[in-house]
C-alpha cells in the first residue's frame, strides 16, 4: 500500500497516472475484482489517500517515491513481507527520511549496525512530518521483534492486533490513514485498473454484474487475509 498525506484521492490519482505513464503504462477507472492483477484501490480519509496496490505491483516503493516528489507530499511505502512482519519507508519530497523493519535481520544473520539503525524507525521524525501525530502513540509499534518470545502482545491497548503482520492497520489508524478494503474483501473506494512495463494489462470478463470481490469468493465470514 502507499499512503500520501494531505493529498486527496483525486490528485493521488492524477500523480500515479503521472507515474504510470512514465514507465509505458496507465491508469483507469475500471471495476475488477480485487485479486485482478492490475486492480488497484484508493480510499480517502480526512485528506489523507491510500492506494491499495495491485498484488502483481512490484513498484510500490518506486511509485510511492515518485508521487512524494510529484506532490510534495510525505508518503508512506507500506509492505507485508510474506505474512512474517510489516514494514515501511517514508518518502518527503522523493527523499527517504524514515524506515521500519520489526525484524531487520530477516535476510542477513548480521547485517551490521549501519543497517539496524536504518531500519530502527523513528516516531520523532514521523511527528516533525506529521506533526498531528504524537511520538507517543506510535512508537510502542517501532520496536525490534523478540521472535524468541512465546507471548505476543499488543502495542497499545486499543489495538486490534498484536506483534504480526497485521498489527500494520493499527499504525495506519495512528497516521488517519485508512485501510481500502471491508473484512470480506470488497473495496471501500474506487477500483482502477493500474498497467506499467513491468506490470501488463490484464484482461478481464466479468462473472456477474458489479463483481468486485474475491473472485472464488467468501461465503466463511472470516476476514479475507485469512486465506493467505
Amino acid at each position: 500500500m502507499t499512503g500520501v498525506i494531505g493529498r486527496t484521492k483525486d490528485e493521488v490519482v492524477s500523480s500515479l497516472t503521472r507515474y504510470a505513464q512514465s514507465v509505458s503504462g496507465g491508469l483507469e477507472k475500471a471495476n475488477l475484482p480485487i485479486n485482478h492483477d492490475n486492480c488497484c484501490v484508493f480510499s480517502e480519509t480526512n485528506g489523507n489517500t491510500t492506494i491499495f496496490n495491485p498484488y502483481a505491483f512490484l513498484e510500490w516503493d518506486r511509485s510511492s517515491e515518485f508521487i512524494s516528489r510529484d506532490l510534495n507530499a510525505p508518503v508512506f511505502s507500506f509492505h507485508i513481507h510474506d505474512g512474517d512482519f510489516w514494514m515501511y519507508t517514508l518518502f518527503v519530497k522523493g527523499e527517504t527520511i524514515d524506515q521500519f523493519n520489526p525484524i531487520p535481520d530477516y535476510w542477513e544473520d548480521n547485517p551490521g549496525e549501519d543497517e539496524l539503525r536504518k531500519w530502527k524507525g523513528n516516531a520523532a521524525t514521523i511527528h516533525r512530518v506529521l506533526g498531528y501525530v504524537k511520538p507517543a502513540d506510535i512508537e510502542k509499534y517501532l520496536v525490534r521483534w523478540d521472535l524468541d518470545d512465546e507471548v505476543s502482545k499488543k502495542a497499545y491497548p486499543d489495538d486490534e492486533y498484536e506483534q504480526e503482520d497485521w498489527q500494520l492497520l493499527d499504525f495506519m489508524k495512528k497516521l488517519d490513514l485508512s485501510y481500502p478494503l471491508n473484512e470480506d474483501g470488497t473495496p471501500k473506494g474506487e477500483t482502477y485498473k493500474l498497467w506499467t512495463k513491468d506490470l501488463p494489462l490484464q484482461p478481464y470478463t466479468p462473472q456477474s454484474a458489479g463483481e468486485t470481490g474475491l473472485s472464488d469468493g467468501n461465503s466463511s465470514g472470516k476476514p479475507w487475509w485469512k486465506f493467505w
